[in-house]
């Protein structure tokens, strides 16, 4: 009888053993599975990051762009204006130095 509970003892360490083994077993493939999913979230957010950065910079470009055409726009039409403007007064000092000359 004792031998037989030395055995059920020795048998019920070993189940032991073996049942902490494939615990810790277990244990490591769920951490290296939670850690490749990290990886893997941490790669899509970055990706995600690139293209809204990536759309941003267009739109601001774009922007920018029609800011400028606006900006250069206005600049030509005050730019004729301006020449227009000394065209006239030119011909104008024109006449007033012809008049002085020969009148």
């Amino acid at each position: 009888m004792a031998i037989e509970k030395v055995l059920d003892i020795k048998e019920t360490e070993a189940e032991a053993q073996s049942i902490r083994t494939e615990a810790a077993e277990e244990s490591r493939k769920l951490m290296e599975d939670a850690r490749k999913e990290i990886v893997d979230i941490a790669q899509k957010a970055k990706e995600e990051a690139d293209e809204v950065y990536k759309k941003a910079l267009s739109k601001a470009e774009s922007e920018a762009n029609i800011i400028f055409d606006k900006i250069i726009l206005n600049a030509k039409r005050d730019c004729d204006a301006l020449s227009s403007g000394a065209s006239r007064n030119k011909e104008k000092a024109v006449s007033i130095i012809v008049e002085r000359i020969v009148g």
